[in-house]
């Protein structure tokens, strides 16, 4: 009878007390007694498996003649596994015979054949043996054998690295990309883990001496500028980095492509006149330049970002600037290409220079223009916004519940209920304000989620403590008043609510946000006195982190005490573990720390 997938051959297997007993020996380090079972193991089987296992109890006993006779009887077997050979070398140089080690070693690259995989095996062996100028010998032979392939140039630098050759380490790293342009990311890895940008000074020159050379030589090849690029990215060199790129821009007629994404990455990193330099670039190249448009938007946000990350700005700065906006939309016109730039100019209108009947007007005009629905829908929440501006609060939730209506399972749309919720709660509707927010709370979107558990908080704490809920009636038209940009009608009803009700447990709330009506008026220490009060006195509750965070953000970007600035982000490091801060904290500690 003939069966399908079976063998007619039956191979003894070892017997398992037998394998079990020599491991256990082993695992102990009782090396005698494992001996005694993997010599009789090896001697029936003759597995690989076996041989090494009674092989090292030897090693380990120091039986090196054995040891010898052994592995001389398995190279006669098999007289192509190099593991055998460093197995004899071993024993040669474990018995002060380096030179008969040395000449197995040679004898190994000697014998090489053109053959990739072998090549790199025994490279392997040698650099996992600590051999590295064995290793360097092998690949270096290898590259002659193996011609028109790939050259072991990962390997080679790995080696060059170790034996703090940085000029040969980066040269083989840069002939990686000559063999192939996809290396290029592979090879920008291996070199931000050998050069430290800041500190490795030598390294970094010897880089940018290497690519300058190659640049030199083939002007025409564009990846070894895109490398002088990514290097001056990497030193936060932006100014070089938008030179280079310029440069390479002309040479290869890219018409804006990479200096636009230098620019993207400038303003990022907040170097902003590197940015508007190279937006300026590709606007210079005029509107056949795909990236024109794109560039005046973005040349546009570095105005707006450049006044209002200042340590202060004035009404007028940011007047100026919405000019510059609105010559832009005159030139381009209003179209689905330009909606970033209304956005921002509907944002400047009506929350820095208090115009928001223009923001308005631009909005209803917006949306007779081609846009997806969800792009109306953000534009919807923002004429809600406008119109809360404007004490227009009924007519904003009406565009609120759409939006949430319409994207109900969308970060928007979770936006879109949250502000409607703030609306029933300027009004006074709690206890309808605080379903809602018990909602958002199991919000996807983070943010959502925080301030609605922040503001439910906040009148779950607050209802009930009196017979009267005028105090937190008070509070919630302060907070309008704030959205409003009412600043001195705001900060006067929150005294109200200290002289009328003292000692209310909203005193938290309120330090907290005159802190946040101090920030807006620019008035940074003032603002910081006040949140620091709710981080050494209410540090218990929720708004302490928001506090700590608040002053650091102050010390860091306005008043441009980066020191400072690292106390209260390893404050929130610290002491308020789990904090929604946590990562841009830690982000920007280890920046300032340089760490």
């Amino acid at each position: 009878m003939f069966f399908l997938g079976t063998s007619q051959q039956t191979y003894a297997q070892p017997p398992s007390n037998d394998v079990k007993l020599a491991n256990h020996y082993y695992n102990k380090g009782e090396f005698d007694k494992a001996e005694v079972y993997y010599a009789k193991l090896y001697k029936k089987y003759k597995s690989k498996e076996f041989f090494e296992k009674y092989f090292d109890c030897l090693m380990y006993q120091k039986k090196f003649e054995d040891s010898e006779k052994l592995i001389n009887k398995q190279i006669k077997r098999d007289q192509f596994d190099i593991d055998y050979k460093f197995k004899l070398a071993e024993v040669y140089e474990k018995t002060d015979r380096q030179n008969k080690a040395e000449d197995i070693y040679q004898d190994l690259i000697a014998n090489l054949a053109p053959i990739q995989s072998r090549i790199q095996t025994l490279g392997k062996a040698f650099v996992g043996k600590g051999k590295y100028d064995l290793g360097l010998q092998t690949y270096l032979k290898g590259k002659k054998l193996v011609k028109g392939g790939y050259q072991f140039n990962i390997e080679l630098a790995e080696i060059y690295s170790i034996k703090s050759m940085p000029r040969e380490m980066i040269n083989e790293y840069l002939d990686l990309i000559d063999y192939s342009y996809s290396y290029t990311r592979t090879v920008q890895t291996y070199l931000s883990r050998s050069i430290d940008f800041e500190d490795d000074l030598e390294k970094v020159e010897i880089l940018k001496e290497e690519l300058l050379i190659r640049i030199q030589k083939d002007p025409s090849n564009d990846y070894y500028s895109e490398m002088l690029i990514w290097l001056y990215l990497q030193k936060k060199e932006f100014a070089g980095a938008v030179i280079q790129a310029k440069a390479l821009d002309k040479r290869a007629n890219k018409k804006g492509k990479k200096v636009y994404e230098i620019g993207n990455i400038c303003m990022t990193n907040k170097s902003y006149s590197n940015a508007r330099k190279a937006y300026k670039y590709i606007i210079d190249l005029g509107k056949q330049s795909p990236y024109y448009s794109m560039a005046v938007q973005k040349n546009l946000e570095v105005s707006f970002l450049e006044v209002t990350e200042k340590g202060s700005f004035s009404k007028s700065e940011l007047v100026d600037v919405s000019v510059d906006f609105e010559n832009a939309l005159k030139e381009l016109g209003k179209s689905n290409s330009t909606l970033k730039i209304i956005e921002q100019l509907v944002i400047i209108y009506a929350f820095y220079i208090n115009e928001p009947k223009k923001a308005e007007t631009l909005l209803q005009e917006s949306f007779k223009l081609q846009m997806s629905a969800l792009q109306k829908a953000k534009f919807k929440v923002l004429l809600g916004d406008v119109y809360i501006v404007d004490d227009r609060i009924w007519d904003a939730s009406l565009l609120y519940m759409q939006v949430a209506k319409q994207f109900s399972e969308d970060p928007i749309g979770h936006e879109a209920k949250f502000k409607n919720a703030k609306v029933f709660y300027y009004d006074g509707e709690f206890e309808y304000a605080k379903a809602q927010l018990d909602v958002l709370k199991a919000s996807t979107t983070k943010l959502i989620a925080n301030d609605a558990m922040q503001l439910s908080l906040l009148l779950m704490d607050n209802l009930g403590i009196d017979t009267t809920e005028a105090p937190v009636q008070m509070y919630a038209k302060a907070d309008l008043l704030l959205m409003q940009n009412k600043y001195q009608a705001a900060l006067t009803e929150l005294d109200s609510i200290s002289i009328l009700y003292p000692f209310h447990s909203l005193t938290d709330e309120i330090l907290f946000k005159k802190g946040e009506i101090y920030q807006k008026m620019q008035n940074w220490n003032k603002a910081i006195e006040f949140y620091d009060i709710v981080v050494k006195s209410y540090a218990f509750d929720i708004l302490g982190d928001d506090a700590a965070f608040r002053i650091a953000q102050i010390y860091d970007y306005n008043l441009s005490n980066p020191e400072k600035a690292s106390e209260y982000y390893k404050m929130i490091l610290f002491d308020f573990k789990g904090s929604l801060y946590t990562a841009e904290s830690r982000k920007r500690f280890r920046e300032i720390k340089g760490v």
